[in-house]
């Protein structure tokens, strides 16, 4: 916690002593006491609210109650809610969003292992949990988002309890990463996640939101409620193990420490309080969430202006007397240095001279750094700055004990491309590739690099090579989709050979292992992915699933790509 913190959250305990009046505030929570709202719960047990001269009451969620329903209905003063809100917002619903605690959202399909139920597709006709359209939008939005009709998905509207899945009432259940699997762990119930992330669907999630009416009638209420919350979650983030045992003694004594604990880290690394704020909101990416929204015709429109909660501009009536008192010292000195006119125009004019240079050597320094890290071609990393940037992934994926799969590309018959129809259509084809490789594949935090002619590599992160081997075969199928016109009117038909290992020392070793999945993919027929196990020293095969040991005798040459 750092300095600045600290003192905020002492002021504020100093200040709750002498609070007299106190404003009754109801606040709706999302779901059943959990760790998910450790920041109200410590902003009560630490006096954060008091010291706003506010108390607070509790409303627990569940058993399908609505918190934006909840709050328009005017049963609550603030609630917590997902990213549905941007659907109630375009539906012209009052709501109002001050808060987004979960930069990355923590909703998942939970499947059981022995189903075999890993991807969206494998959901279709099969019955879902859900609560309702707000609170599960984003997971359906990922059925859309595709090509899945919703009309093939049958829906289950449940009293969301695990049970649902394990008795096989539903094939897949609408949960959170940081809670239900440490319900099928300590049952030893083998589990898999479908992440809407791996999708193209990451939203914020534990929204603090209001009611339109009062954000304009009483900012003065919803900033000292903001504010105090946001010091709760600060300190809970920063005292798990206080908070884990205030919550199971006070809130949710069903839940076990450990159970509660696990809930905490998962929250914490969704929430990223060492990277953002906490509560952290960007204007575009609502907007990009309401697009996706009308995208998938979940909305009619992406206009949510008035969702964003905007501070009141503080009082600055001040700045008037200042402002004339600065003009009139101005003008004094104005007369004063008026005999100085000459010295300081050429002094003015030394100081544009060498600001134009400097704006031009920052300009230069800039293109050069550009030039020294990326592909003049396809615009992307080149094989210089992936080492860097990889190097540093792998840092940060230690430390936070995070997956990593690398990949290596390399384009099938490229050659033939370029004798055939010239290496205008070949540089056409390879920026083709890379613009559909980001367009499907490629997430924030992801490196995707052209480290040969027609070969590329890419380091994902937060992905296991499960998750690796599914990315591959959407690789796959979006450049089988494209269709390349060539000059003498016909198509020409793009594949690749995958080669995928696990990084977890060296980034050359992994790519060594990777490229040696890759031969075994070109020599298996081209146009499938190889993966190579770290562990077994295995390469598992996309298309025939066999395990090969041993395909490269030490002296025998590699094949040459192509």
């Amino acid at each position: 916690m750092s300095l600045f913190s600290k003192i905020k959250i002492l002021c504020l305990v100093i200040v709750s002593f002498s609070a007299i009046s106190e404003t009754q505030i109801n606040l709706q929570l999302r779901w059943l006491h959990q760790f998910q709202f450790a920041g109200y719960y410590m902003a009560i047990e630490k006096g954060f609210y008091q010291a706003q001269e506010l108390t607070v009451n509790l409303i627990e969620g569940g058993n399908g109650l609505s918190p934006v329903e909840q709050l328009i209905q005017g049963k609550a003063d603030f609630a917590v809610s997902g990213s549905g809100i941007v659907i109630e917002r375009a539906a012209q619903k009052p709501v109002v969003a001050l808060a987004a605690i979960s930069q990355t959202s923590p909703l998942v399909w939970i499947t059981l292992q022995k189903n075999n139920l890993t991807q969206p597709h494998d959901l279709i006709n099969k019955k879902i949990a859900i609560i309702n359209l707000v609170e599960s939008a984003e997971l359906l939005a990922t059925f859309k988002k595709e090509g899945i009709s919703l009309t093939n998905i049958a829906e289950f509207k449940t009293q969301q309890t695990i049970d649902d899945l394990i008795t096989g009432k539903v094939d897949a259940y609408n949960g959170y990463s940081s809670n239900e699997p440490f319900l099928l762990k300590e049952k030893s119930i083998a589990y898999s996640l479908i992440y809407p992330s791996q999708y193209g669907v990451n939203f914020y999630n534990d929204i603090l939101i209001t009611s339109e009416n009062l954000a304009k009638s009483s900012p003065e209420l919803v900033e000292k409620f903001t504010q105090a919350s946001l010091a709760g979650w600060e300190y809970a983030f920063n005292n798990i193990e206080e908070t884990v045992q205030l919550i199971h003694t006070k809130y949710a004594q069903g839940k076990s420490i450990a159970h509660l604990n696990f809930e905490a880290q998962k929250l914490k690394e969704l929430a990223m309080p060492d990277f953002v704020t906490i509560g952290h909101m960007n204007p575009g990416r609502w907007q990009q969430i309401a697009q996706t929204y009308t995208e998938l015709g979940m909305i009619e429109q992406a206009d949510i202006s008035g969702l964003m909660y905007h501070s009141t501009q503080p009082d600055l009536s001040w700045l008037i007397p200042i402002t004339i008192f600065t003009l009139l010292i101005i003008l004094i000195l104005s007369l004063i240095s008026w005999r100085f006119a000459y010295l300081t125009g050429a002094l003015k004019k030394e100081i544009k001279r060498r600001t134009y240079a400097e704006n031009n050597l920052i300009k230069l320094n800039k293109q050069l750094k550009t030039q020294a890290t990326s592909d003049p071609l396809t615009q992307i990393f080149n094989r210089r700055a992936f080492f860097e940037k990889g190097d540093a992934l792998l840092n940060l994926a230690k430390r936070k004990g995070l997956n990593l799969s690398l990949f290596v590309i390399d384009l099938d018959h490229f050659k033939h491309i370029n004798d055939n129809y010239g290496h205008k259509t070949g540089d056409l084809a390879l920026k083709t590739v890379c613009n559909q490789i980001k367009e499907t594949a490629i997430r924030e935090y992801d490196i995707f690099a052209r480290i040969g002619g027609e070969e590329f590599a890419i380091i994902a992160l937060d992905c296991n090579l499960p998750q690796a081997e599914h990315l591959a075969e959407r690789i796959l199928q979006c450049l089988r989709d494209i269709q390349l016109s060539s000059e003498n009117g016909g198509f020409i038909k793009l594949t690749a050979s995958i080669g995928i290992s696990s990084l977890t020392q060296s980034i050359s070793d992994s790519l060594s292992q990777a490229d040696c999945a890759l031969y075994q993919a070109k020599a298996n027929g081209r146009d499938q992915y190889f993966v190579f196990n770290t562990v077994s020293d295995e390469i598992k095969s996309s298309s025939e699933q066999t395990t090969y040991k041993n395909l490269f005798p030490v002296n025998e040459s590699l094949p040459f790509h192509e």
